[in-house]
Parts: structure tokens; sequence; C-alpha cells
């Protein structure tokens, strides 16, 4: 089975871990009525905030900045 987290990861490189902030998680949680998956939360906690590609925009619930990747080859 396809670890799909980690060919992410992989193909993102390394991880600059900018955030551990479940307080954050809990509080939009709540604001939201869902839990999202861990497998966002772990890929927003490792890179976000981030753009990928000029399409995909990544933010995390305790920043508001961005960093832009704008290839991924």
């Amino acid at each position: 089975m396809t670890n799909y987290l980690l060919a992410v990861m992989t193909m993102l490189g390394p991880a600059q871990n900018r955030f551990a902030n479940p307080a954050a998680w809990d509080r939009l949680h709540a604001d939201l009525g869902i839990q999202l998956p861990p497998d966002y939360r772990a890929l927003v906690d490792a890179y976000a905030p981030i753009q990928l590609n000029g399409h995909l925009y990544l933010h995390h619930p305790a920043t508001t900045g961005l960093q832009r990747i704008n290839s991924l080859s």
C-alpha cells in the first residue's frame, strides 16, 4: 500500500517543521465542527504556510504568512 503522506513529503523535500501547535488545531476544529485528517495536519505542520506550484495554498491555523514554491521539479 502506498504511503501518500511520505510520498508527498519526499517530493517537497526536507520539512521545515515550523509549527507544533495543537491548540491552534483544536480551535480550528471547534470552529469548523469537524476534525481534519491527521495526514493533512502533519503536512501543514511540516510545511505551512506554503503555496505549491501557484495552485495549492496551505496555511497553518496559527499563522497567516506564506512561502512560495513555484516548481516541484
